[in-house]
């Protein structure tokens, strides 16, 4: 197994790409004399004619996507001093070809690797080395011990669950007459994918759906009105899928993944 991490920003400077790789569920890296080959199809450092025109710290970068990682592999996602996501490869490169993750610039971030993103990761600081020269980078030797010590981060897959603690916590206060309302008004349907629970699993699922505030209540600094256009209902897939960012993904944009994912 080994440990890699990995910066997703689209040039120097550039925005950061980091999202869409965690909303894809891929590592993803792109250079424009490559960006539409298909590296699979040839042996490593080729075309040589394509390959030539990157520089050495690309070349680096992309060898360890297309030809180094293995599944079971444990990527850090970097952005900037901090390490924003942790994940598991899940198999090796593929190109895709459909090119579903492009950037601003219009660039397609075809050379990717499959990996399953941590749910709920909690950015940590964590610097290492050269940390503007390469987007890939294997880390082994003291590079891991600085890194592990700096993230305060365990590389284990493994722990003991399932002890008592207690812990403080604030509340955001929701109106349960107002969200009533709202699914009493509905057929109970996702609002993005259409599922129905009762549909799916009879009487257990009778009148259920879950209630989305649109504009997170977290992030209001104070007390304001609700109406029932600011709340959508939801399965607990999209529901979990539109959190798995922050800000949350808008439905819009989740709609539009399914679309593409459904062709």
């Amino acid at each position: 197994m080994n440990i890699w991490r990995m910066a997703f920003r689209a040039g120097n400077g550039g925005p950061e790409m980091w999202p869409e790789c965690l909303l894809w569920g891929v590592a993803a890296i792109t250079y424009e004399p490559v960006m539409k080959t298909n590296l699979s199809l040839y042996p490593p450092g080729e075309p040589k004619d394509l390959w030539s025109r990157l520089s050495p710290p690309q070349k680096y970068s992309l060898r360890q996507v297309v030809y180094e990682m293995k599944k079971g592999d444990i990527i850090f996602a970097k952005q900037g001093s901090k390490i924003v996501g942790k994940g598991i490869v899940k198999g090796p490169y593929k190109f895709d070809s459909k090119f579903r993750i492009i950037d601003p610039n219009g660039n397609p971030w075809s050379h990717q690797v499959p990996v399953r993103w941590l749910a709920n990761f909690t950015e940590v600081k964590a610097v290492i080395g050269d940390q503007q020269r390469y987007t890939v980078r294997k880390l082994a030797g003291e590079d891991f011990r600085k890194f592990e010590k700096s993230a305060k981060v365990s590389i284990k897959l493994d722990a003991t669950e399932g002890q008592i603690y207690k812990k403080e916590a604030n509340f955001r206060r929701r109106n349960g007459a107002l969200i009533q309302a709202k699914k009493s008004n509905s057929d109970y349907r996702c609002e993005v994918c259409g599922f129905n629970f009762e549909k799916a699993y009879g009487s257990l699922g009778h009148d259920y759906i879950i209630a989305h505030h649109i504009e997170p209540l977290s992030g209001r600094t104070r007390p304001s009105i609700t109406t029932l256009n600011d709340i959508a209902l939801l399965c607990a897939n999209c529901h979990a899928m539109v959190h798995i960012i922050n800000p949350p993904l808008s439905l819009d944009k989740l709609q539009k993944l399914l679309r593409l994912k459904s062709k």
